[in-house]
């Protein structure tokens, strides 16, 4: 059986929804939270699936390091799960609090590995992020993980703590660990903290949408800072889920670490190319921001600096990840690579505009910067 965690974040329901709709046996695990229990929080993200019993739901939680499932859930589970596929986690950059943040990224998926271990687990598929690379520039491999980089924020580096000492657990415990290294994952996102990447992108192109409705709108000038050259380091969702779930059982991954990324991703600037022809717009530029400052910004560019800011770092480093064991492998399961060629772009963008009511709110507060 294939044990879940993370079953109501981005990437969890994906791979969830994938694994129901393959037929296969698994669990969730999943906390209780803001006054629901895990069921009712499930039965929201994964519908009739609970209520028919398809999914066994087990609740508990990966930050309360001593009391993270209970003795009669810890059995059943020994018993029956031979994979997990760890993708819960908490994505703020800037958490309120450090201790538990820490705990639910490291302590806690140790604490449940070296608890199973004892049963029948023997793989640990471990979602991580391609940006544990930090500021690192250039060309990063599967391979590297802590080379003396500096980080971006918290999340990069408790995340790469996380992968270490998952590794070391599985290491001494017997257990195959396989790490996964998504880039920055766009699609279809619920309103969490895990969603909060693919929203800001699909937010952004709503506004670019609202502007090429405005009269006179498609020749607006919008400046961004940004690195145009760069590559665009995205990644669809269903990519990363049918990708991880590949990797998870194939025998082939065993021990290794994986970026799950467009291989020969676009640069910046020819991918915003791509959204303004799909939306029509013109006047939106990148400016770089090593040789050309954003200077006399209108209301309109300062808003959007705003909007951006929490991924500005993103925006402005030259970083390719390579993929070289993931492209290995993953032809060999039937997952085609991931790729940001035009079709795919007008793509997103039609699955970012598909809910209509939220256009009209973004050109509402568009027009009010």
């Amino acid at each position: 059986m294939i044990l879940v965690t993370g079953a109501t974040g981005f990437i969890g329901r994906a791979i969830v929804a994938r694994l129901l709709s393959a037929g296969n046996s698994m669990a969730v695990l999943a906390r209780a939270r803001d006054g629901l229990d895990a069921s009712t929080r499930l039965a929201t993200v994964l519908g009739d699936a609970v209520g028919r019993g398809v999914i066994e739901i087990v609740e508990g939680d990966l930050t309360a390091i001593d009391d993270t499932l209970a003795p009669s859930d810890l059995r059943r589970l020994r018993a029956c799960v031979d994979t997990v596929i760890h993708c819960a986690g908490d994505t703020s950059f800037a958490p309120d609090r450090l201790a538990p943040y820490r705990v639910g990224h490291v302590d806690g998926p140790v604490t449940l590995l070296q608890a199973l271990a004892g049963g029948r687990l023997a793989r640990w598929t471990h979602v991580s992020t391609a940006f544990v690379c930090g500021e690192r520039t250039g060309t990063v491999r599967e391979s590297e993980g802590h080379v003396g980089q500096r980080f971006h924020n918290v999340y990069e580096r408790v995340k790469l703590e996380g992968e270490t000492a998952v590794r070391a657990a599985g290491h001494e415990a017997g257990v195959d660990v396989r790490v996964l290294r998504p880039s920055i994952v766009v699609g279809a996102a619920p309103a969490t903290a895990g969603g909060n990447p693919s929203n800001l992108f699909f937010a952004f192109v709503r506004l670019l949408a609202a502007l090429a409705r405005w009269p006179g709108g498609a020749d607006v000038r919008l400046r961004i800072e940004a690195a145009p050259r760069a590559g665009f380091n995205i990644v669809p969702l269903d990519y990363v889920a049918a990708a991880t779930i590949a990797l998870a059982g194939h025998p082939d991954a065993a021990g290794g670490t994986f970026h799950l990324v467009v291989r020969d991703v676009p640069s910046q600037a020819a991918t915003l190319a791509m959204l303004l022809d799909r939306l029509q717009l013109r006047g939106v530029t990148l400016l770089d921001t090593l040789t050309e400052p954003l200077l006399g910004p209108s209301a309109l560019e300062r808003r959007v600096a705003r909007m951006l800011e929490p991924y500005h770092p993103y925006l402005t480093q030259d970083v390719r990840f390579d993929d070289a064991g993931a492209a290995a492998i993953l032809p060999r399961c039937g997952v085609e690579p991931a790729t940001l060629a035009p079709d795919d772009v007008r793509r997103l963008v039609d699955l970012a505009l598909a809910p209509e009511a939220d256009v009209g709110s973004v050109a509402a507060s568009s027009r009010r910067a």
